[in-house]
């Protein structure tokens, strides 16, 4: 069965959840991402899982500050139901290299489930697979 892809009008406010989790990262603010997740959200970052809304805001409380930029390239979104979607983009994360430049420090696929609530679509699962990466990245092996 083939999906229909997201109106535009809903890609357009699920290009801006991927946008607003981005710049909450990359602003310090990593400790508010819980806030675009449902109830029982996960999020995957390579085997790292984490399930529900207080297991994402420990991880944000606890993130590191890095300076970092995460650029979404090539998303896709289709429909799976009235009010869920899934979704696949580019993840590029640069990172500062301690010189004063930047380099990318490693090029993800995410995979997204979404679900429209009462305060705009929210992420019901967040999976990322590093495609390629730096030393300190676990690369999916297989891609």
């Amino acid at each position: 069965m083939t999906r229909q892809p997201a109106s535009a009008t809903d890609h357009f406010a699920l290009t801006q959840l991927l946008t607003e989790t981005a710049w909450r990262i990359d602003h310090g603010r990593a400790d508010t991402v819980w806030e675009l997740f449902t109830e029982d959200g996960e999020m995957r970052l390579g085997k790292a899982a984490l399930r529900g809304r207080d297991a994402i805001r420990t991880w944000g409380a606890e993130r590191p500050a890095l300076r970092t930029r995460h650029v979404h390239t090539n998303t896709r979104f289709t429909h799976t139901g009235d009010d869920t979607a899934e979704g696949v983009c580019v993840l590029t994360v640069y990172m500062d290299d301690g010189t004063g430049g930047t380099t990318p420090f490693a090029i993800t696929e995410e995979t997204g489930r979404y679900v429209r609530t009462e305060d705009g679509w929210r992420f019901a699962a967040r999976i990322t697979d590093v495609l390629f990466g730096g030393p300190n990245t676990q690369v999916r092996q297989g891609s």
